[in-house]
């Protein structure tokens, strides 16, 4: 579960986020109010604990903007102010409760666990799958009655799991609610489902986790846990060789433009040797690097990417002769991946059957289709119930051709029109043209960047309420506060999949539509 805490004492936050880690909860920490209020934008807290001398914004003014905002998560005010008046003014602002510093650890964590009761739904604190229990309050979880050991990881994931039976999640959302904003790479996920599966089947409970393939994870339906039939193995089989059919005819398509980037990343190593490298040559082989970091993941080439990012990272910090070595190998380490046939890695879409004896494919139920975390699945059908009159449409701004063509190609069949853009200067024509309902943004662009773009947006009248979607390579949580703060909607950071891109468009849509604040301009 996901705490934010918003507090101006450093040693203070280190001190609680460090406990509370140690309590499987994943921390994030905010320094002052207005950083309170962005990282509040950015994610769904399970729990928000608040200081009331905050900087810049105090903490019962923010409560207060949380709750008119529509948000619902509980809230604790943390404060050295224990009078009886102070207690009231928070209470009323908006808090869920209020603890008086200087208090003890234990308090503090008994508080928590009292208030997410009160957000959990069922009638017991403990979390059960048949014989499978997780016990909250002890951070113990048994099968049969025998106690279980897992990682602080593994908890935590099996957790979110039990608290959301009916959801499926992609590595994206498991990497958001277990890591926070320094999430590692995709592949943790695959490697902690895998432990996590290991472990639950010594202790006895086996085939507790779906993959739900092109999807994500699920929790399996206890019911249905000991059904394993020979359709379902079809289904399976199936399922990955249509998406692999897929893949390579994608990549066939795209790989010549893909391959001329690695020919600029070739010619990069040879003028370096040879003492000729000038600056306009390695912005440009930077440039071509930055652009492979994300479609090469879109073509089913995930180390192709991580690959790509090294050399980037590489051409940014060397331009030495002597030190070419190092990114001669990776250049040719990318070659070789290169000359592969694309992996549909992401939520272990092509993962053998050999090695997946309790990943048996989950069949996809028929949820609301705009649910965040589950597949569209009607694709053109599901569109219709956002727009009725016409195909979704959406504007994309990157100057990255390529990744435009596959969004063109890709899209429409989940009923998502595509406007392309790689010229960042003529989004103003491209939003009266167009009229789109949803606009993509990419942060590194020639001329102007996507976040003084979005900064620029936010200030139109009549596009201040178009949702915006950010697709970047950066991870780091410092630009990933500057694009919530600039006025973007969500992120999504590349390499992504094709499927996850368009459970966000729909996700993003359906939430705008329901807050009804923004109309479209009429042409």
């Amino acid at each position: 579960m996901r705490i934010l805490l918003v507090d101006d004492d450093e040693l203070l936050t280190q001190t609680l986020a460090h406990f509370l880690t140690s309590q499987n909860y994943v921390v994030d920490v905010a320094r002052d109010g207005e950083a309170g209020w962005d990282y509040a934008q950015m994610v769904t807290y399970d729990l928000i604990v608040l200081d009331i001398n905050l900087p810049k914004l105090n903490g019962v003014r923010l409560c207060q903007k949380l709750r008119q905002s529509q948000c619902t998560s509980p809230i604790l005010l943390l404060t050295a102010r224990g009078q009886s008046a102070d207690k009231v003014i928070g209470l009323d602002a908006g808090a869920d409760d209020y603890l008086v510093k200087p208090c003890t650890k234990e308090e503090l964590s008994a508080r928590i666990r009292a208030l997410l009761r009160r957000q959990n739904t069922t009638a017991t604190p403990q979390l059960k799958w048949g014989n499978l229990s997780l016990d909250p309050s002890s951070c113990e979880v048994t099968y049969n009655g025998q106690l279980l050991a897992l990682s602080p990881k593994e908890y935590a994931l099996l957790e979110l799991f039990l608290r959301h039976p009916q959801r499926v999640f992609s590595t994206h959302s498991i990497l958001e609610n277990l890591w926070g904003f320094d999430a590692p790479g995709e592949e943790t996920v695959r490697t902690l489902i895998k432990r996590l599966r290991q472990k639950l089947k010594s202790g006895g409970a086996t085939d507790v986790i779906d993959t739900v393939y092109g999807v994500g994870y699920r929790l399996k339906p206890a019911n249905d846990a000991a059904n394993s039939t020979q359709l379902e193995d079809q289904v399976q089989v199936s399922t990955a060789n249509q998406a692999r059919t897929a893949a390579i005819a994608l990549w066939e398509q795209f790989k010549p433009p893909i391959l001329e980037r690695l020919l600029s990343l070739q010619q990069a190593v040879a003028l370096l040797k040879l003492g000729t490298f000038s600056e306009e040559l390695r912005q440009t082989a930077i440039s071509n690097a930055h652009k492979l970091i994300g479609s090469l993941g879109m073509f089913g080439f995930p180390e192709g990417s991580r690959l790509a990012q090294a050399i980037e990272q590489w051409l940014q910090t060397n331009v030495e002769p002597a030190e070419v070595d190092p990114l001669q190998a990776l250049v040719t380490a990318l070659q070789q991946e290169l000359e592969k046939l694309p992996q549909l890695s992401d939520n272990d879409l092509l993962t053998s059957l050999s090695e997946t004896e309790n990943e048996s494919p989950a069949e996809i139920p028929p949820l609301t289709p705009l649910d965040p975390e589950l597949d569209p699945g009607a694709r053109i059908e599901q569109s219709s119930q956002l727009n009725p009159f016409s195909l979704i449409k959406v504007l994309v701004v990157d100057d990255d051709r390529l990744l435009l063509g596959a969004l063109q190609q890709s899209l429409p069949q989940w009923g998502i029109q595509v406007s392309a853009l790689s010229d960042p200067t003529q989004l103003w024509d491209g939003l009266a043209s167009e009229r789109p309902d949803l606009l993509i943004l990419d942060v590194d662009m020639p001329q102007i960047n996507g976040i003084k773009l979005c900064q620029a947006i936010r200030k139109e009248k009549d596009w201040n309420g178009l949702p915006i979607l950010f697709l970047t390579a950066h991870r780091d949580s410092d630009m990933i506060l500057q694009l919530y703060s600039a006025g973007a909607d969500d992120y999504m950071a590349k390499p992504f999949t094709e499927r996850e891109l368009v459970t966000r468009i729909f996700n993003r849509l359906e939430r705008h539509r329901q807050s009804r604040t923004w109309k479209k301009p009429l042409p």
